[in-house]
């Protein structure tokens, strides 16, 4: 009898020290699993963080090819077509079409006292391919505004599709710098971002650069009936 107590008694001890065992490995698991699991919680955090700053997955971020073949040079300047697919490309605007959405403003541009011509043709393929949502048919100054969908095209865009560079303190080969001053009105009223500026069925825009005086705030232009 002391026998089989004694075997009874080691085959318990065996038993409890390989439930123990199990218990503590089973622990181990679970902390690896939520170190594991914290890790990886603070890599995607890094990661989008990461992606946060540079921009990444932001759709009013453009591409890079908005600025592909932009003119920095003195006035006038042509419409640039030879990259005017890779900018409208970055640009990603709605398709081009005069049935849904089709409405028009008038620009006009100043250079140092002169009155810069806003030529034919802008955002239009030489070999009629394609026709970009922002384009001139004439020298009037007239910005036909057709997209497929009503959407918020902006002054900075047309400037993009025309292929000259644009920025608040740029216009094409003209900075702003040694007193000289770049300015834009939209109705006569001040624009204090001119590249985001968003553009009105009948707006009537005037950019401006020089020195202060140099360049009218307004102007009238009359749209035609239908315009």
């Amino acid at each position: 009898m002391a026998n089989r107590k004694k075997q009874w008694e080691e085959k318990r001890h065996k038993r409890l020290e390989a439930e123990a065992a199990a218990a503590a490995a089973a622990r181990r698991k679970r902390l690896m699993t939520r170190a594991a699991l914290g890790a990886g919680v603070v890599v995607v955090a890094a990661v989008v963080a990461i992606l946060a700053a540079s921009g990444g997955g932001s759709s009013k971020v453009h591409g890079v090819g908005s600025t592909a073949g932009l003119q920095t040079t003195a006035v006038p300047w042509a419409p640039e077509t030879t990259q005017l697919t890779t900018r409208l490309q970055a640009l990603n605007l709605p398709a081009q079409s005069d049935a849904a959405y089709h409405v028009h403003a008038e620009l006009v541009v100043y250079v140092n006292g002169h009155k810069a011509p806003v030529p034919a043709q802008i955002g239009i393929d030489p070999q009629g391919q394609f026709l970009a949502p922002l384009h001139t048919h004439d020298t009037s100054g007239v910005i036909h505004i057709e997209a497929a969908q009503q959407y918020p095209f902006t002054l900075g865009q047309f400037f993009t599709i025309w292929g000259v560079k644009f920025t608040d303190t740029q216009l094409g080969g003209y900075t702003a710098v040694g007193g000289n001053v770049l300015r834009a009105y939209a109705n006569g009223k001040p624009i204090t971002h001119p590249v985001t500026y968003v553009m009105q069925p009948h707006d009537l825009i005037l950019v401006g650069f020089g020195r202060p005086g140099s360049f009218p705030t307004r102007y009238s232009f009359g749209f035609t009936a239908g315009q």
